[in-house]
């Protein structure tokens, strides 16, 4: 095999141990291999072997662990061995003992293949060079993985999982008398088959433990589900509850949701009933919490906004038992402080900001607490709580603090790239940090600053994009922001930059929609058809805006009906911009319809609403002939300095036309 057909081998190693990583390299370069350190390389390609040196130095060493974190974000946990320094038992770095979820806890990784160690001498470098080199010149595991997968799908569950196994072991690092070991060890076929299992998904790349377990996840359930779980001991039933989670997870990436809340409630039930046996385990504690946040998180985005609620607070009461037995555990209090973020996540979704800001400044006080230095949590984890915070505010109402929120949050995510110089996770950060700031500055009539940071966030994640446009996370957030920028290019009459941005993000949207028809719970869509629907009433297509928004109407609605709270202010724009197009085709009645619904639709938002909402509501009932009521919203708006342009151009539209009909009418006396 040519040297260039191989797969490129990253070395990641702590700042102490890049001698040694320079004496890997060479190795593997005189060996023909196409071998990178993390330092000159960043991440790179997707098909990149990562081999990570791993020494007591590399466990909090920050620039390592944020390089370790970026290539799992973006490529999934695939490829990556790591190999002990003087050891053969390494010490995993931080970012790959747990991953961090945006919104969530702390989840544990399964450990990654170990290579081999690396001691002071010239011989373990040859050894383990050897032993990459191997790796990289026979990479037939995933496809062979996939194959096994395919026909045993059909065998009956202890037989074929125990073949499967088998062939899956003959192409990853164990070997056949484990197999025999295990096998002495299990009293029964499906304690046997769930160990090999378990063990084999937990060490698979991330693509083929999804292949198989997708595969195999109904005779799995079908088995395990219906046999007693009193019987079982105490590790056949952990093991159970791990490989649950795990179909869980597989069963929601491919798009079957009702299946993956079976499979984390399972996994749940398991954990509740070895916590009912070990009450005092604080680990059982810590199991029984990971599993209530999954079935709570599965809940959440599938729009079942009770279910997630109630389960996310178990999560929290256990988090807090936790902290209650071991108080001075930096590890617990990070628990706290994800429980308090999940639960503000959910009131500020379905429409209570008051209680979300609330709950969210206590997981900041918490995250603030120390956490950051005992490197539990990291300065993006802190950013992204304050940036729900902002979000909180910016629906109370509050602008300049949301505003003031916003730029810490994208204080930290600079500082953290100036340890990390180019790290792609945190400049979608900084992108998205900027394109919330330039709606906030928008709705404080800054509208040159808010054009500023959208064109500095755009040029950031386009050049992420091109790099990796096979990530949906960057296309997402790419799209976002042309929509952003595309309703600046509206408020200043620039039609046909404002008409190429929308065609360009649709475009994309259609590449990049990963969800089908299920587009964020539909919010998305509400959005992206509404401001469709405000281009072509402004230039002048009357019957495409009224077809552009009902289409964002339907989606709207279905956003609500998932549980969507915050959907109603976007379904009132929708209700809105029809009323508008059909009032300009002479359709007055059916105008009257959609203002009086857009209307209903911002009534039903809790207190406090956003300050957009109450701008809607004086445009709305202007509307509808209520001219004290919206002037009353209007000066109430002004006083608290809100100042959107689509505010500011309505009224002074209404102004001129009053002065108008005031001149007229001293004219005729």
């Amino acid at each position: 095999m040519s040297s260039s057909k191989q797969p490129l081998v990253i070395i990641a190693a702590a700042i102490t141990d890049q001698a040694r990583a320079k004496r890997v390299q060479q190795a593997l370069l005189d060996r023909g291999v196409r071998a990178v350190l993390s330092t000159e390389v960043g991440v790179a390609e997707k098909n990149a072997r990562l081999i990570v040196l791993c020494s007591p130095a590399s466990l909090k060493c920050q620039p390592l662990n944020n390089f370790l974190e970026d290539f799992t974000w973006s490529h999934g946990v695939r490829h990556i061995h790591v190999v002990g320094i003087e050891t053969e038992r390494p010490v995993l770095p931080m970012a790959l003992r747990a991953e961090r979820r945006s919104n969530g806890s702390f989840w544990t990784l399964p450990k990654p293949p170990v290579l081999g160690a690396l001691y002071n001498d010239e011989a373990s470098v040859e050894v383990l060079a050897d032993e990459i080199t191997h790796e990289t010149n026979a990479d037939v595991g995933l496809s062979l993985a996939r194959s096994v997968a395919t026909s045993v799908a059909h065998r009956p569950l202890a037989i074929g999982l125990a073949f499967a196994s088998a062939m899956m072991l003959g192409v990853t690092v164990w070997q056949a008398d484990q197999i025999s070991a295990y096998q002495d060890e299990a009293a029964q076929a499906q304690a046997f088959t769930s160990r090999l299992l378990t063990d084999i998904t937990e060490h698979l790349p991330h693509a083929a433990r999804q292949e198989t377990l997708i595969r195999l996840a109904d005779d799995l359930t079908r088995t395990y589900l219906g046999s007693d779980i009193a019987g079982l001991s105490d590790d056949e039933l952990g093991r159970r509850a791990r490989l649950f989670n795990l179909i869980g997870e597989a069963r929601d990436r491919h798009g079957q949701p009702q299946e993956a809340r079976e499979a984390f409630q399972a996994a749940y039930d398991m954990t509740a009933a070895l916590l009912e046996r070990s009450p005092n385990s604080l680990q059982r504690v810590y199991d029984h919490a990971q599993a209530a946040y999954w079935v709570g998180n599965q809940a959440y985005r599938s729009g079942d906004m009770v279910t997630a609620s109630t389960y996310m607070d178990i999560y929290a009461e256990m988090a807090e038992m936790l902290v209650t037995r071991e108080p001075d555990n930096p590890s617990y209090q990070a628990e706290r402080g994800y429980a308090a973020l999940n639960l503000g996540v959910i009131d500020l979704d379905t429409g209570n900001p008051v209680s979300a800001t609330a709950l969210f400044e206590e997981a900041v006080s918490i995250f603030e607490s120390g956490l950051i230095d005992e490197h539990v949590i990291g300065l993006s984890d802190l950013g992204n709580t304050l940036g729900w915070l902002a979000d909180a505010r910016r629906d109370s109402g509050e602008l300049e603090q949301a505003l003031a929120t916003r730029e810490r949050e994208l204080a930290l995510y600079r500082q953290e790239l100036e340890q990390s110089p180019g790290v792609s996770r945190l400049l979608s950060r900084v992108a998205h940090a900027q394109g919330e700031m330039a709606g906030i500055t928008s709705e404080l009539g800054q509208a040159e600053r808010s054009a500023e940071l959208l064109d500095e966030a755009l040029d950031t994640v386009n050049a992420l994009f091109e790099t990796s446009p096979e990530n949906d996370a960057y296309g997402r957030l790419y799209i976002q922001l042309i929509y952003q920028r595309a309703r600046i290019a509206l408020s200043r009459e620039e039609m046909v930059r404002a008409q190429l941005l929308i065609g360009e993000a649709r475009r994309l949207a259609a590449r990049t929609n990963e969800n089908g028809e299920n587009d964020t719970l539909y919010l998305t869509r509400t959005w992206a058809q509404t401001l469709a629907g405000e281009l072509a009433f402004r230039v002048g297509s009357y019957e495409t805006a009224v077809l552009e928004t009902t289409q964002a109407i339907s989606a709207g609605e279905q956003a609500i009906a998932n549980g969507k709270e915050i959907a109603r202010a976007a379904l009132a724009d929708a209700y809105y911009i029809r009323g508008e197009a059909l009032n300009a085709l002479g359709r007055q009645g059916e105008a009257q319809t959609m203002y009086r619904s857009a209307l209903n639709q911002l009534g039903m938002i809790a207190e406090p609403k956003p300050l957009r909402a109450f701008d809607l509501e004086s445009r709305l009932y202007w509307r509808l002939g209520d001219m004290a009521q919206a002037m009353q919203l209007r000066r109430s708006l002004e006083a608290r300095g809100y100042e959107s342009l689509a505010f500011r151009d309505f009224w002074l539209e209404v102004d001129q036309g009053l002065t108008a009909q005031a001149e007229t009418s001293t004219q005729g006396g």
